[in-house]
């Protein structure tokens, strides 16, 4: 029997007619979320406004609390509306979060409620570092995204870098759990949000600071290349849409749900893969 999964991420609030349809013409048995459920559009451009000022200061002290918690508001609003539409396409979902997306814990000084308690009450279960067995093959979800200073294109003070530092060495060190747990199963699909670096990672957006560099996750190279999954789906870059091999590893880049893109994958009994591009 032939498993088919849809993958998709990245709508930013936005969930068109025209591709709802296309999801419910393939009939899927699961739907995998790859995070970006919320429409931060605005927070993004005054990241891009206040990148200079951003490596002293949050952007919480450069706007104000008040001005921040409204655009939390907003963003938590248009997140619930997106995973509430993918509930109503009437399969299990499992999900991931990505870099738009607000937590639990990051909200509570708002008063506010975040992508935990969103997936509880809509019974989707959320990974964070963990997986599940599906029939004959493993569904790995690692949840988050390491930003610019975590990565190295913005300079901080010696106290933020030694936070940063601190920082880097815990995603190390998720992504050797999880994946040393996974070393001895076959057929493990791989859910990240971020890129691996050198694939799918140059930016090309003339609004962003960091246009024309590669800004992948190298600590995702780093562990595919050890581990070889069979499969990485990743979102994140809107660019683009498509498959690279690591080694053994096909990683695919589902391409931005909010373009009417995603990505069905086909796994039958003897965990041959087919990967499909919705476009």
């Amino acid at each position: 029997m032939v498993m088919r999964i849809l993958a998709i991420g990245d709508f930013h609030g936005k969930f068109t007619e025209k591709l709802k349809n296309k999801i419910k013409k393939e009939d899927v048995d699961l739907i995998v979320g790859l995070g970006d459920y919320a429409d931060t559009s605005k927070m993004r451009n005054l990241n891009f406004k206040y990148w200079n000022e951003i490596k002293n200061k949050s952007l919480i002290e450069i706007i104000g609390k008040k001005k921040y918690k409204e655009l939390e508001r907003k963003a938590i609003k248009s997140q619930f509306k997106i995973l509430k539409e993918l509930t109503l396409l009437g399969k299990p979902i499992i999900a991931i979060y990505g870099n738009a997306d607000s937590l639990d814990n990051e909200m509570k000084e708002f008063g506010l409620k975040g992508l935990e308690y969103q997936c509880r009450i809509l019974n989707i279960r959320l990974l964070k570092t963990n997986f599940k067995k599906i029939n004959n093959f493993v569904l790995a979800g690692f949840s988050g995204y390491r930003g610019a200073s975590a990565k190295g294109f913005i300079k901080l003070d010696k106290n933020k870098n030694k936070k940063i530092k601190t920082l880097n060495k815990k995603w190390d060190n998720r992504l050797k759990k999880i994946f040393y747990r996974l070393k001895n199963y076959n057929g493990v699909i791989f859910i990240g949000h971020d890129v691996p670096y050198g694939y799918f990672d140059k930016i090309n957006n003339k609004q962003s600071p960091l246009n024309e560099k590669h800004i992948g996750d190298k600590y995702f190279t780093k562990y595919i290349k050890k581990y070889q999954p069979k499969l990485f789906l990743c979102g994140h870059m809107h660019e683009y849409q498509g498959m690279k091999k690591l080694g053994k590893t096909k990683i695919v880049a589902i391409g931005p749900a909010y373009e009417g893109k995603a990505v069905i994958i086909e796994i039958d009994e003897k965990k041959k893969i087919d990967v499909r591009f919705i476009k």
